[in-house]
């Protein structure tokens, strides 16, 4: 039995990855992904899949992002100040730029359907998970570096426009919530699966790897897993919880009750 879209492609394994667009680290954790598999030498599909960290967040950003986020943590403006620079400091050594004082804390649901949007422009299944993963990059862009409401259905169009999507079906799609189940069923996914933090990758179906690790973790996990799972297996992701590895976590705690 296995869970989300089956990738069906010419590649070696495949990683699945559960992210949110209101995550450093998930934006921090795709770079590190990248260098890995191009230090691994293999040929490895990648498919995005949606989660949200603060589903109870609106659809505006009252205030700073700090603030907004202090507020809804419960925690104190300089803890959460601390926790950002921290995400920016490490971003940066990955060519990332997260301006804190522009970025807006909103509920990031709509933005998981635009990138479902995005992926059905895909004429292939290939094609369609790179599409996802370019829409993933442009909505970090976006929210961390740009500091533009991602909630907001002009600027995800907009954003579609620069990517060179059908704008005006990815905007019938987006008011029709077409995407919106999609959505749900990844947060179930994940859920089934005993992910606890994102971002998290199940690399070939079997091998579980928790938070931002360095590009080494990926690539090592992507060798051992094209040596020791069968092609026709590594297709698939297990209800099972998979396999994981011996390393600290560097991601964010998902809420107990997601909900959209």
């Amino acid at each position: 039995m296995t869970i989300g879209r089956l990738v069906a492609m010419t590649h070696e394994i495949v990683v699945h990855v559960w992210s949110d667009i209101a995550c450093p680290w998930c934006w921090i954790g795709k770079q590190r992904l990248e260098q890995g598999i191009k230090d691994s030498g293999k040929q490895v599909a990648v498919e995005y899949h949606s989660y949200q960290l603060y589903p109870e967040a609106s659809s505006s950003a009252p205030g700073t992002y700090i603030e907004s986020l202090a507020t809804m943590k419960r925690s104190e403006e300089g803890a959460i100040r601390e926790m950002v620079n921290n995400a920016s400091e490490v971003g940066a050594t990955e060519g990332l730029t997260m301006n804190w004082e522009k970025a807006q804390h909103v509920n990031t649901f709509q933005a998981h359907q635009f990138v479902y949007a995005a992926k059905a422009h895909g004429n292939t299944p290939e094609e369609a998970a790179e599409l996802g993963a370019k829409a993933f990059e442009r909505l970090y862009l976006a929210h961390f570096t740009d500091g533009v409401n991602v909630a907001d259905t002009d600027t995800l169009l907009e954003i579609a426009e620069e990517m060179g999507l059908d704008v005006e079906q990815v905007e019938s799609e987006l008011e029709s919530g077409e995407h919106a189940n999609a959505v749900r069923g990844d947060i179930r996914d994940a859920r089934s699966l005993g992910i606890q933090g994102v971002p998290f990758f199940v690399v070939g179906g079997k091998f579980g790897i928790s938070g931002a690790q360095p590009p080494d973790v990926f690539a090592d996990t992507i060798a051992r897993a094209v040596e020791e799972i069968k092609y026709e297996d590594a297709q698939e992701v297990p209800v099972e919880a998979p396999e994981m590895g011996d390393h600290p976590d560097a991601g964010m705690d998902m809420p107990e009750e997601p909900r959209a």
